[in-house]
């Protein structure tokens, strides 16, 4: 048993740090990331800037346990032994609640979310997800914004980006409503989708070969997995073509990746190119949407020539099919009855809130928000 006091120490990634160079600096054997598999050693490529962890240290400095995440669903645990150290993927614990948030203009919309509710990232969620509806010059004061997402909470602290499942800005006696079906995407009141662009194909004959998960409990190897990205089978030398416009922000080795591009898109939107022969672009370029990149390979921990296509949403992995699968129309038949009803449902809520006073402990005063953590069950006892 360890005889030192310890202290938490909760920090947010370097940007330009590696999971090798945070290892070095607590003199840790870099060696201890071939412990795990090919698999898990490329998600520690994946820890990013943006992430927030937490470390256990003693008062002579020695780092007993650190919990760094990788998205939203899974973290690195580097943990002392007497032995020394060990390193595994485990899930991350966390508390998911249903939040409905009701405030008016005072200064702008970003601005007043950030204040009153506490929360940047919804505030830039906020604005994402209207932008392509409202006209945010033209909002004055007292207009009103009701936000309804769910926040996952770790130790305390918000994780990862806000799902926001209705956003809502009242302005010039106009209720502007954008709702989030079940496929991840945004509709206006009528089903009609309000983002046409998605991006264009990697490559130019898709065959996936293993495709995305966030979190999965493998039935063979006991133990949790996730592929952040889709993986596409291909010949050796096939072009790469990059899926959208934007900036290469990374062109090199990455550890279990092998040889690697990123290219940063607009609303934040990054996208990864791993296990490439040859690489064609570099840091600082600016290339077009079908514009070759690199070719296909089995650089790094790969066991045959192919693309692992990552996509990330402000340091976020998300699956990548979402948006390169093209489509232009809006819902249709079924899916859009599902959607009509999904919208009545939270459209009554929103509209009950605003009329009665519900009781207090459903009332954050502090923050104006109410939470609702059982949300569905809170209203069904009431004959909704």
């Amino acid at each position: 048993m360890f005889t030192f006091a310890a202290k938490v120490k909760y920090s947010k990634w370097e940007k330009s740090m590696s999971f090798e160079q945070y290892l070095k600096q607590y003199h840790v054997n870099k060696n201890i990331i071939e412990t795990l598999d090919k698999d898990d050693q490329a998600l520690i490529s994946e820890i990013g800037y943006t992430q927030k962890y937490y470390e256990l240290i003693a008062s002579n400095g020695v780092l007993l346990q650190a919990l760094i995440p990788i998205g939203e669903e899974l973290q690195a645990h580097l943990f002392r032994t007497h032995s020394g150290y060990e390193l595994e993927i485990i899930p991350i614990a966390y508390q998911k609640d249903t939040y409905i948030a009701l405030l008016s203009v005072d200064k702008s919309p970003r601005t007043d979310i950030i204040n009153k509710i506490k929360n940047r990232r919804l505030s830039n969620e906020f604005t994402r997800v209207l932008k392509h509806s409202v006209n945010f010059r033209g909002v004055q004061k007292k207009d009103k914004i009701v936000i309804v997402y769910d926040q996952k909470m770790r130790l305390g602290q918000p994780l990862g980006i806000p799902d926001i499942k209705v956003a809502m800005l009242e302005s010039h006696e106009k209720k502007n409503y954008v709702f989030k079906y079940s496929d991840g995407k945004y509709y206006d009141e009528n089903g009609k989708a309000l983002v046409q662009k998605y991006m264009g194909k990697p490559l130019n004959h898709i065959r996936i070969t293993s495709p995305f998960t966030t979190r999965r409990w493998h039935p063979v190897l006991h133990k949790w997995k996730a592929h952040h990205g889709v993986d596409f089978g291909a010949r050796r030398g096939t072009p790469i073509l990059a899926a959208a416009d934007g900036k290469v922000i990374f062109s090199g080795w990455m550890n279990g990746y092998g040889r690697v591009i990123k290219i940063r898109h607009k609303d934040s939107y990054v996208t990864l190119y791993a296990h490439q022969s040859r690489l064609k672009v570099k840091v600082g370029q600016s290339v077009k949407k079908g514009q070759i990149i690199g070719y296909t390979g089995n650089s790094g921990r790969s066991t045959g020539p192919h693309l692992h296509f990552g996509l990330y949403k402000n340091g976020r992995p998300i699956n990548p099919m979402r948006l390169v699968k093209f489509t232009t129309s809006g819902l249709t038949g079924r899916n859009r009855q599902h959607f009509l009803n999904r919208k009545r449902k939270y459209t009554k809520i929103i509209n009950k809130i605003e009329q009665e006073n519900l009781p207090s402990y459903v009332w954050n005063t502090v923050n104006d928000i109410y939470v609702l953590p059982k949300m569905k069950t809170y209203y069904q006892n009431r004959g909704w």
